[in-house]
């Protein structure tokens, strides 16, 4: 007899009450987690993408990122597909051993490990590898100059190129490629540092940065970066905008940014405020501040706080400097030593940033255990 054909193994598989994995249904199941960002509720990423870049090459950029994350498994991942939902009809032969059963996670595999210890290791340069992917670490680590999300202290950050962080923080990208297309607007050869450069470069260089960064919705993301430039190169706008903050806090400036940056709606203010308020002269409006992702992000580590002012007294009664050692940036004063004077409070505001930056990239990586478990080997 002829060999039976895929269609007709199909066919008798489903015959016998055996479905077969949808391949399509896995892959839009890979793009949806590799989709996972900060973007949840926020507006602006719900436009549908203006003409000019086709889906067809956003479709083949998503995949050939998948890829770059696969790392390899292609292979593995394939053989597992050729064998699921597939019964055994017969038990295993003599001296062969039946697959072993997954055991389902418990809470108790979680180790125990102290909120001070979560907190202090957290601060500390160990924590890094857990709250970001390689690839951002392997470039921040370049040059002490280099502007990364991850090892510049965000007091080193402008108000304006914390607008841009929030920007791409905001968008439905990974982490990895949100880092990566922040990296690479804010040095060379792009350096999209204040908003005359991005005005006097053109949208379509802003284009070429996104495309250099490999990331996704480049067209779209582009014109709002472009529109922001322009938008902050009157000074008045980013005054207007401190104002704001003075007079009503984080809630007038997540109100003042939807209203003022283009594609930038709640989430995006949420996140801008969580980063400037570090920055000197925004202090004293808006920290203590911490938004809900942040804070439920605290929680899943093993940091029990309510709210903002919860987790200021818990850095200022728990943080143990020879435990910390380094928060691993490149401010190294700032980084590796308690400061006192005029500084304690630009250092104080700092951790603050800091701990809720790398909680919500530890969850986003999907690293909380491993965290764990790293804080708790600790002596």
């Amino acid at each position: 007899m002829p060999p039976k054909t895929r269609a007709a193994e199909a066919k008798a598989e489903k015959e016998d009450g055996i479905d077969l994995p949808s391949h399509s249904k896995a892959k839009q199941s890979d793009r949806e987690v590799e989709q996972e960002g900060e973007y949840e509720n926020n507006d602006a990423a719900e436009e549908p993408e203006p003409e000019g870049e086709s889906e067809i090459e956003e479709d083949e950029e998503a995949e050939e990122d998948e890829e770059e994350e696969d790392d390899g498994n292609d292979d593995l991942d394939s053989g597992k597909d050729a064998h699921a939902g597939q019964k055994r009809k017969s038990p295993p032969k003599d001296g062969s051993k039946p697959p072993p059963k997954k055991a389902a996670r418990q809470a108790s595999d979680s180790p125990s490990v102290s909120p001070k210890k979560l907190l202090n290791f957290l601060l500390s340069a160990r924590a890094l590898p857990y709250c970001f992917p390689a690839e951002e670490l392997e470039a921040a680590k370049s040059s002490s100059t280099y502007k990364s999300y991850s090892l510049s202290s965000p007091t080193s950050f402008t108000p304006f190129e914390h607008l841009l962080c929030a920007h791409m923080l905001s968008k439905p990208l990974s982490h990895r490629l949100g880092m990566r297309s922040i990296r690479t607007l804010l040095n060379d050869p792009f350096n999209f540092s204040t908003p005359e450069t991005i005005v006097s470069a053109g949208e379509h260089r802003v284009w070429e940065a996104l495309e250099e960064a490999r990331t996704q919705h480049r067209q779209k993301t582009a014109s709002y970066l472009f529109g922001t430039g322009k938008a902050y190169s009157d000074s008045e706008t980013m005054f207007n905008l401190a104002q704001e903050a003075n007079d009503s806090g984080p809630s007038g400036v997540i109100e003042h940014i939807k209203s003022t940056v283009p594609g930038l709606a709640t989430v995006g203010g949420e996140i801008f405020c969580r980063r400037v308020q570090c920055v000197d002269g925004w202090g004293d409006a808006l920290w203590p501040y911490a938004d809900g992702k942040a804070i439920d992000s605290l929680r899943q580590i093993g940091i029990e706080v309510e709210d903002a002012e919860d987790l200021q007294s818990a850095i200022e009664r728990e943080v143990d400097w020879t435990q910390v050692k380094d928060m691993g940036l490149h401010e190294r004063d700032l980084s590796k030593q308690q400061l006192v004077g005029e500084m304690e409070e630009t250092q104080m505001q700092a951790e603050f940033v800091v701990v809720l930056e790398r909680a919500i990239g530890c969850v986003l990586e999907g690293k909380v255990e491993e965290l764990k478990k790293a804080a708790a080997a600790e002596a």
